[in-house]
């Protein structure tokens, strides 16, 4: 057999086939590790409805209320992140009606002429109940599409649709999941009982969950998202219960003598975190969800609540008066050993682990009202993120950039988010009125 001398050229291409997928990366728009970020200008242009001409006055308000709602659901979105710079509606040259959907057809030139980066297109047709949803990412300085979805719902809820879009425009610029299709639990008194609501991440769309006439109090969700615990005193006293939010199916978690409350999932939904007074002082127990077996964690004469697993299912955070005032401890559940948390404040209380593991936020009083902190899990750093009115029950939404809480500091009960350093306050309005323990959902989809 006679042996070919491969030319040099050969070794050259083969290397170039290897390193080509480590070296033409695609490119990043928003680097959220940097140090600083530049807001990503974008366009989002009116949606362009191109089903059946309406047939009367009634439709064309239905058109016309389906495409206002499905652009504020994306742009609050948007806005939302503080990540980009929404161009105004009123500096934009190309006409909306103007079905100009696919990329040859966009004059980009013009989009960049108003300084924006990046451009939102859309198009929906409405046949009976279902509402279709086409939306396109486009690049306008490389003049190229970066996503195109489509999508199928009702015409109830148009704003869910967005929410998926916005959820995928997120990852695709970032990296990152987004939290647009996330939920809310919370509690409010509006019927003139507390009972538990549910919302969107934004505050729209609110379920009422409760329809007891009772005292229902602290909402968890479960790791899923498809059920949640809550304590209430339908019954008399307090028990904690798991309502299925996809049944509706309601049933008994813990109904021991004394008080049964703070029942908090466990990260692989098989077991329950949960505060028992059957014996003496309130203590933390954890509780099997399938052969039903407690298995105590404290024991002592102080008060043990607020129990929050750690995202690996190793450690949990709870609040103890055994030194005196409340204050946070971490038990380490493989060495067995507690170690205290916070050494500061008259009154620390409602601990949230983050979803990385690092940090916990809570609420401590030194004067009467609370504000809200967040510690390092691996240092003896804090830092206090609310400073104005009562603000307590913190949580973290699912990708750790931001905190629901509850807050007085407009006067009545609302809740509001912030960024993970307290930055960008926002208040959420459900329409409910008088909102507290807001609980943010685990990624749902």
């Amino acid at each position: 057999m006679i042996k070919q001398k491969l030319s040099p050229i050969y070794f050259i291409l083969f290397f170039l086939v290897l390193l080509a997928p480590a070296t033409l990366q695609a490119k990043v728009y928003i680097d959220l590790e940097a140090p600083s970020i530049r807001q990503l200008p974008i366009a989002v242009q009116d949606f362009l409805y191109t089903g059946s001409p309406a047939r009367n006055p009634e439709e064309e308000r239905l058109i016309s209320s389906i495409r206002a709602e499905l652009v504020d659901a994306l742009t609050s979105d948007i806005e939302f992140t503080r990540l980009f710079k929404v161009i105004p509606k009123e500096a934009f040259i190309e006409d909306p009606a103007e079905d100009r959907f696919a990329g040859k057809e966009i004059n980009f030139r013009e989009w960049r002429m108003i300084g924006a980066d990046t451009l939102v297109k859309g198009r929906f047709q409405i046949q009976g109940d279902r509402l279709t949803l086409d939306v396109r990412l486009f690049d306008c300085l490389r003049e190229r599409l970066i996503l195109g979805k489509r999508y199928i719902g009702s015409i109830s809820n148009p704003r869910k649709l967005s929410h998926y879009f916005a959820d995928k425009l997120y990852e695709e610029l970032t990296g990152r999941k987004g939290i647009f299709t996330t939920k809310m639990l919370f509690i409010s008194n509006a019927t003139g009982n507390k009972e538990v609501y549910a919302s969107d991440y934004d505050g729209k769309n609110v379920v009422r969950l409760t329809r007891n006439g009772s005292i229902n109090l602290s909402p968890q969700w479960s790791p899923d998202g498809k059920k949640m615990l809550y304590t209430s005193y339908k019954n008399g006293w307090a028990n904690i219960y798991m309502l299925d939010l996809r049944t509706g199916r309601d049933t008994v978690v813990s109904k021991k003598e004394g008080i049964n409350i703070g029942g908090r999932f466990s990260p692989d939904g098989k077991r329950v975190a949960l505060t028992l007074s059957e014996e003496k002082s309130p203590e933390l127990y954890i509780l099997d969800l399938d052969s039903r077996d407690l298995t105590r964690l404290t024991d002592n004469y102080g008060i043990d609540v607020s129990p929050t697993w750690s995202p690996d299912g190793k450690k949990m955070a709870y609040v103890s008066d055994i030194s005196g005032n409340p204050h946070i401890f971490v038990l380490d559940f493989p060495t067995g050993k507690t170690r205290r948390l916070t050494y500061k404040g008259k009154y620390n209380s409602s601990p949230a682990w983050s979803p990385d593991g690092d940090k916990i936020t809570f609420a401590r009083s030194n004067t009467g009202a609370f504000n809200i902190w967040v510690a390092s899990t691996n240092s003896d750093k804090e830092a206090q993120l609310t400073f104005e009115g009562n603000n307590i029950s913190p949580s973290w939404s699912p990708d750790g950039r931001y905190i629901v809480f509850s807050s007085t500091v407009r006067g009545v009960s609302s809740i509001y988010i912030m960024q993970a350093d307290g930055t960008g306050l926002l208040k959420v309005t459900t329409g409910v009125g008088n909102e507290t323990t807001p609980v943010w959902s685990p990624f749902l989809y």
